[in-house]
């Protein structure tokens, strides 16, 4: 079975649109790993169009925040700002789809979580040293993580020794050389690794192969539907940089 991987889409229509035309009619399922909101300019528009495609999705830390489950302290200025405006604009309808979600989902040959397993909503997986705990509760061989918006793979091999790295460009992990594997395949709304473009993952069940994608998208649209939400400077030049 074919899955696409979308994550931390952070209210970001375009990029959204961009990497859905090229999941669908490719994959036979597509699955969110949370933030869907957060940040961006559209956060009811890309609630809707995750609850039209009935797309699974489970919850990320901006979902909590929205739905004040999780401080706002948490976040910096910019974010927070961002936070408030997004509660603001969402409708009650997508609130009460965001207050639905999970905040972890367990498939037959793999496991989603927006953090980690040891911390599912605000753990940050962005080295081996954090990854290692979450080896050690997998259920599944294969799990896939968000929240950093940085493409990265860890794996456990058969010798019980550990590797892993950044993911550059569009990549191939072929998961059955390893005992077990971590991945995240990027953010699709604003990514992080210095590449601007948005991310997207394609996994391969029955080949046991994950591939992460990367495609453009009209960033100057979403800036300036930004800039007339008054969102914050810093948050609107960032799409350009992918950082």
């Amino acid at each position: 079975m074919l899955y696409g991987i979308i994550s931390d889409i952070h209210a970001n229509q375009e990029a959204l649109e961009e990497c859905l035309k090229r999941l669908k009619g490719k994959v036979d399922k597509i699955i969110c790993l949370g933030d869907i909101i957060g940040y961006g300019p559209n956060p009811n528009e890309c609630c809707e169009m995750i609850r039209e495609l009935n797309i699974p999705s489970i919850a990320g830390n901006h979902e909590k925040a929205v739905l004040g489950e999780l401080e706002l302290t948490w976040f910096n200025q910019n974010a927070r700002s961002a936070l408030h405006w997004t509660q603001k604009e969402l409708s009650e309808d997508n609130k009460n789809f965001i207050y639905q979600l999970p905040n972890a989902l367990v498939y037959e040959k793999f496991q989603i979580v927006h953090g980690s397993l040891i911390n599912p909503i605000e753990e940050y997986m962005d080295s081996l040293n954090v990854a290692i705990p979450s080896f050690e509760k997998m259920a599944k061989n294969l799990l896939l993580v968000g929240h950093t918006h940085m493409p990265i793979f860890f794996t456990r091999k058969t010798d019980g020794n550990y590797d892993g790295g950044a993911i550059t460009g569009d990549e191939n992990i072929y998961l059955g050389e390893y005992d077990r594997v971590i991945v995240n395949v990027g953010s699709v709304g604003q990514p992080r690794d210095g590449d601007p473009r948005a991310a997207y993952g394609i996994l391969n069940d029955e080949k046991a192969e994950i591939s992460v994608h990367r495609i453009s998208y009209d960033i100057a649209k979403t800036q300036e539907k930004m800039r007339n939400a008054l969102l914050p400077d810093s948050l609107i030049e960032r799409l350009s940089l992918g950082n």
